[in-house]
């Protein structure tokens, strides 16, 4: 008898695993993009929270997809005065300010708002703190949201339960001056400046104390990886813009800028393309400082 009941308690334990590993499964493996079709069709699933991502709190008030739930700036980025720009939070800071919006481990977070700096800025934080497979883009944010005509509110989103979301952040997707300055010309390692080509090339310093690019970076420029209304390329197109900067397949990617944010929208479309990526997030503004790291600027 003893042994029936061992099996019966086995079978129930099966049965409740099976029953709940979809969920788990499924938030695990959110893709890098959702369309504003498939959030029009999952908006009420209760797993799916919809965070908008905006630098003043008037963007999200000016219209939001329904139950949007406001993710304050300083919350995911931190500037110190004479310091550097937008840097990554700590991470009980993320994880207070994310139990707050109701975020728990099994929830799809998915990142509505502009532009893709900014969107791109939260999904990349995201990711660092461990939650990749669990996060996903609104392609083309609010702007593609509305252009498929879908209806928005201005209300904020009522009071949630607080969330129990754990953040584990991932030491591979951060890359520091130290690293990128040894790897810049290593085998299956690829830094990609996300600049518009006047400031990669040295034309404009963009306001650094130098001007130029980090010796072995190649330039895949921000701007070139969406089209209409902000939404991505297709993946070839894409993937022949890392070809043409040189990105082998089973390379990782470290992906800087001014201070980070274009290099994290570039940091997207590697993940996008399945590619191993971190962001050196001094980008070129800690870079520029330090006068015994080199920089290749205009002759």
């Amino acid at each position: 008898m003893r042994f029936a009941d061992q099996k019966i308690r086995v079978a129930l334990a099966l049965i409740v695993a099976f029953v709940l590993t979809p969920h788990r499964t499924a938030a695990q493996n959110a893709p890098v993009l959702v369309s504003a079709d498939w959030l029009a069709k999952n908006l009420k699933d209760p797993k799916v929270v919809v965070i908008h991502s905006a630098q003043q709190r008037s963007d999200y008030d000016a219209g939001h997809v329904p139950g949007s739930r406001w993710l304050p700036w300083t919350t995911y980025t931190v500037s110190i005065p004479q310091g550097l720009s937008t840097q990554l939070p700590s991470p009980e800071q993320l994880d207070s300010a994310l139990k707050t919006l109701g975020i728990n481990d099994e929830t799809h977070i998915v990142i509505s708002g502009g532009p893709i700096q900014t969107s791109g800025r939260l999904f990349y934080t995201l990711e660092y703190m461990g939650l990749a497979g669990r996060v996903s883009l609104l392609d083309g944010g609010i702007d593609a949201w509305r252009e498929a005509g879908r209806p928005t509110e201005r209300t904020e989103s009522k009071a949630v339960t607080r969330g129990n979301v754990t953040v584990h952040p991932v030491a591979s997707k951060l890359a520091d001056a130290a690293f990128v300055n040894a790897n810049a010309s290593t085998a299956g390692v690829s830094i990609l400046d996300a600049r518009l080509p006047e400031f990669y090339l040295g034309e404009s310093s963009g306001g650094q104390p130098r001007a130029g690019h980090i010796p072995g970076a190649n330039n895949v420029p921000f701007a070139w990886l969406t089209g209409e209304v902000s939404i991505f390329r297709d993946k070839a197109k894409l993937q022949r813009l890392f070809d043409q900067a040189g990105v082998k397949k089973g390379n990782k990617v470290v992906t800087y800028c001014h201070i980070g944010m274009q290099a994290s929208a570039l940091y997207v479309a590697s993940r996008i393309l399945g590619y191993e990526t971190a962001v050196y997030d001094g980008s070129f503004e800690e870079w520029s400082r330090k006068s015994e790291l080199p920089v290749v600027g205009k002759p």
